[in-house]
């Protein structure tokens, strides 16, 4: 049994220049649309919370303005943790911040102290109506970009106590949630008809001290300079700007990646409502919510008719041309579970209605997987594939990077098990897809990301669209799930 490592993909920036790390990229390049005219130059940021998480982070987003030195590596391992190079006109993003008083919205401490006596659901609920009553006053005067919200430190809720692992393993299985929801997902979903995208920030990431809870941390702390990397990628992203892209050759064709996930409404009837992500090579993003699925009796998963199915996808592709001004040449969808009779069709039905010919349909599975076995001390390198059959492809997204010339996880890292509904699907090239697409998360500006982009969004998405009524209008840019 061979196991080949499949190539680092290569993202591109300004100019067309391309590197495999988004950070390196920015730095020596710029953002892949900094010359574009729709780039963005001046950010507009409102700011909402107590004063002093206000001023706190006002400040800090100064200081962010110059360079921060990396965190200290081992010798060897200097790419691991790289400099934040600034975020201002002057610096690679070739962007800054504006900040003004008449967008500031302070929540007074009393409000606040309320909080802290309420029982856990109605402090959050309390707080979302704070917060986002804020928001909305802030961005209906049509002068900010984005605004950053100060998570309130009065809520204690189930976000606050979990690592950012086992949130992702919590999204991912969102039927074993509760019903009550924490401060970010309901804040999110209140506020998706706004002019303008939110941004929650912790006190942790501009004061630089880890949350403690009877003596002990809560979670890691990222270094300085890689919290600033973050947080004004996702900044760049939320303002309308591109910091990088996919690469595509000019030989390739033009692809619609799909993201087919579902939720549980809260409610209490237990239907599950089907959500398509939907994005292109630049990584740009829409949401498309779809009709009630059915749980299989099979399976135990929940499912779509042939013609929800179709439905679903015809109305992705449409959001897509409205966004993009045409039409793909070629359908990848993802799916964490098996792909039904009634689903292929559906799906193909949608792509024939449209004329695209080229459909690829992937299941890709989480957990379950078999793990390989590397000699010495580190995981199996990243991007280490073995095809176990005809119709099936080992993939590791988590592993070694000799780029970083270690293995930067906590955790053993976890392979996807990659399986075509479709046939004719090269499995080598959807696995480069794959592999390309978890590069693509602005939130995490380290190149290692485990999912793809089409299923990281899935478990944002579902887990703020489950809070929004069925009929209410909704966001579409994938910015105000983020």
């Amino acid at each position: 049994m061979k196991a080949p490592v499949l190539h680092e993909p290569e993202l591109e920036f300004r100019a067309g220049n391309r590197h495999i790390d988004p950070r390196y990229g920015i730095s020596v390049f710029g953002p892949a649309d900094a010359d574009s005219p729709t780039g963005p130059r001046q950010i507009p940021i409102a700011l909402v919370g107590p004063a002093h998480a206000v001023d706190g982070i006002r400040s800090w987003l100064h200081r962010c303005q110059n360079h921060i030195e990396a965190k200290d590596t081992k010798p060897g391992q200097e790419n691991l943790h790289q400099p934040f190079p600034g975020f201002s006109t002057d610096s690679p993003f070739g962007a800054e911040l504006v900040f003004d008083d008449a967008l500031v919205r302070e929540i007074p401490e009393r409000q606040l102290r309320r909080l802290a006596r309420a029982d856990a659901a109605s402090a959050t609920k309390d707080a979302v109506d704070l917060y986002a009553d804020a928001a909305r006053s802030l961005t209906e005067t049509g002068r900010c970009r984005v605004v950053i919200c100060a998570r309130p430190e009065e809520l204690q809720d189930r976000e606050h106590s979990q690592s950012e692992e086992s949130r992702a393993e919590r999204e991912e299985n969102q039927d074993e949630r509760g019903t009550g929801g924490d401060f970010h997902d309901l804040l999110k979903a209140t506020s998706l008809t706004l002019p303008a995208p939110l941004q929650l920030m912790r006190k942790e990431t501009w004061t630089g001290i880890p949350a403690r809870t009877n003596g002990q941390t809560l979670r890691p702390l990222q270094d300085e300079a890689t919290r600033a990397w973050n947080l004004h990628t996702a900044l760049y992203y939320k303002a309308g700007g591109t910091p990088w892209r996919m690469q595509r050759h000019s030989s390739d064709l033009a692809t619609c990646y799909v993201g087919i996930s579902f939720y549980r409404s809260t409610n209490g009837n237990q239907l599950h409502t089907a959500v398509a992500q939907v994005f292109n090579e630049r990584g740009d993003g829409v949401v498309v919510r779809g009709g009630t699925a059915q749980i299989s009796k099979t399976d135990r998963q929940p499912h779509l008719n042939l013609s929800d199915a179709r439905q679903l996808l015809l109305d992705a592709l449409t959001e897509y041309r409205t966004t993009h001004g045409h039409q793909p040449a070629r359908i990848v969808v993802h799916k964490t579970s098996n792909f039904t009779n009634g689903e292929i069709d559906g799906f193909h039905e949608a792509a024939d209605t449209r004329d695209i010919d080229h459909v690829d349909l992937l299941w890709i599975q989480r957990r379950g997987a078999p793990h390989l076995y590397r000699t010495g001390q580190l995981p199996p390198l990243r991007g280490t594939s073995v095809q176990l059959d005809p119709r099936s492809l080992l993939l590791y997204t988590r592993g070694s990077v000799p780029y970083f010339r270690t293995y930067p996880g906590l955790y053993v890292p976890q392979p996807l098990l990659i399986r075509p509904a479709t046939h004719g699907t090269d499995l080598i090239t959807a696995s480069t897809d794959i592999l390309a697409l978890t590069k693509m998360n602005w939130n995490n500006a380290q190149l290692d990301e485990r999912d793809p982009l089409t299923l990281r969004t899935a478990y944002r998405v579902g887990s703020i669209l489950k809070h929004v009524p069925p009929n209410a209008r909704i966001a579409t840019r994938y910015a105000y799930y983020m």
